[in-house]
């Protein structure tokens, strides 16, 4: 396997280019009219007005960082999307908070202690 390509489906390709580009600071591997394509450094990130049908209400996207401190930064950052403050969660062992995405897609930023 050379590479790993997660495809979410988002209402608004335009608003989606904006928050992964210029909040997430995600560079745009490819645009392909119908779908864009964020490189993560760890596997891609798809987004497609067309695919598939319905948009997923179950599913979150979690990006793992190094440290708390790394996740306290990400929250400065997005704390006005933010569903809540870092928290540890001691059943997973886990530090992390939530954020939703203009399309409505649910993203984590989290550590594992």
């Amino acid at each position: 396997m050379n590479d790993l390509i997660n495809f979410y489906r988002v209402k608004d390709l335009e608003k989606t280019r904006q928050f992964y580009s210029e909040v997430l600071k995600l560079p745009l591997y490819k645009d392909q009219g119908k779908c864009l394509i964020f490189d993560t450094y760890y596997g891609k990130l798809g987004f497609c007005s067309h695919f598939p049908e319905e948009i997923s209400q179950s599913s979150c996207i979690t990006f793992v960082y190094d440290s708390v401190e790394s996740v306290d930064e990400m929250y400065q950052t997005l704390s006005a999307y933010a569903e809540h403050a870092p928290i540890e969660n001691t059943v997973f062992r886990i530090y992390h908070f939530f954020i939703t995405d203009p399309n409505g897609l649910k993203l984590e930023f989290q550590h594992f202690m």
